[in-house]
């Protein structure tokens, strides 16, 4: 007797990074998924790059599971993911992971893991956390920063969630469409905005603790550019309460963030002076930016964080 499948797909978008997609497909074709799951994995290049065609292809002699590849010309983070998006609703499939490709699972459970946690709590997102490890000569300050401390615990109920670790089930996708604001294409916060979205569609989403690991590389990791990312941040935030809240609701909500963001930044920047701290004083630094890019977001400023490839 044959065993009715449901199918999922695992979507990954990628741009100039053929090494560690190739890192990241040698880990996923080795996912264990049980017996009525046929998992699929689909891979959106927004370079088109022969190099990366020709990981996929390699990948793809090796791996029990199907790989898909298709090139978005329209350059933009967002996209590709739309991409993603609208090929995983042409087929069949009840379930669409996102994972970034400088990332790759801890365990070889990840995809299960989800799936069962979105049964067991009847969710319609679920999503996990990110650790962070060190690119050759990345220093520890950076990679102690990047994501912080992991202070959510397994079930939690979640209005805020990223792609770099998400299921998705397909009745979201098929109402929140499209799912990716073009107006984020190359700014970033896109994923948050999206979030939103869901929350206000009455989607629900809960955390469980099936993490990936993601290299930070050490072009990342100056002051410089988490000042830039605290900046892009608190601009993407108050842009997506624009476009989804009244004006007088999101003007008194991101007036109340930019001041918490104030205080907690100069908080922390007094704190990591006192105790020589450089991890805490970036934070602070970073939470300062943030602050100011919140109260930017309202005057149309924009910085376009991914004009610059890191990675291989």
């Amino acid at each position: 007797m044959s065993i009715q499948k449901t199918q999922v797909t695992i979507a990954i978008i990628t741009c100039r990074r053929p090494l560690w997609l190739q890192r990241l497909l040698k880990s996923l074709i080795k996912q264990k998924v049980s017996d009525d799951i046929e998992l699929n994995i689909l891979v959106v290049d927004n370079a088109g790059e022969e190099s990366t065609v020709d990981v996929v292809n390699q990948i793809a002699k090796k791996s029990k599971y199907s790989i898909h590849y298709f090139h978005e010309s329209s350059a933009g983070i967002v996209f590709a993911r739309n991409r993603c998006v609208e090929e995983f609703l042409k087929t069949d499939s009840q379930n669409l992971f996102f994972i970034d490709d400088d990332e790759w699972p801890e365990s070889d459970q990840w995809a299960q893991k989800l799936l069962d946690k979105k049964a067991e709590y009847k969710a319609d997102v679920v999503t996990s956390h990110v650790i962070s490890v060190g690119g050759e000569d990345t220093p520890s300050w950076a990679i102690d920063l990047i994501y912080g401390k992991n202070n959510l615990v397994e079930g939690d109920s979640v209005n805020v969630f990223y792609t770099n670790n998400l299921l998705l089930s397909r009745k979201v996708l098929e109402q929140v469409n499209p799912a990716f604001d073009e107006r984020f294409a190359m700014t970033g916060a896109s994923d948050y905005h999206f979030a939103l979205k869901c929350q206000k569609a009455g989607f629900n989403a809960f955390y469980t603790n099936a993490p990936v690991l993601e290299e930070f590389p050490k072009s990342r990791a100056t002051v410089k550019w988490f000042l830039k990312r605290g900046f892009r941040s608190g601009i993407g935030f108050t842009r997506s309460h624009l476009f989804e809240d009244s004006l007088i609701k999101t003007v008194f909500y991101c007036a109340a963030m930019s001041a918490i963001r104030l205080l907690r930044g100069i908080g922390y920047c007094i704190l990591g002076i006192i105790t020589l701290n450089k991890t805490t004083f970036v934070d602070g630094l970073f939470r300062l930016c943030s602050a100011i890019g919140t109260i930017a977001g309202f005057f149309g400023i924009k910085h376009n964080e991914y004009n610059t490839i890191h990675g291989q």
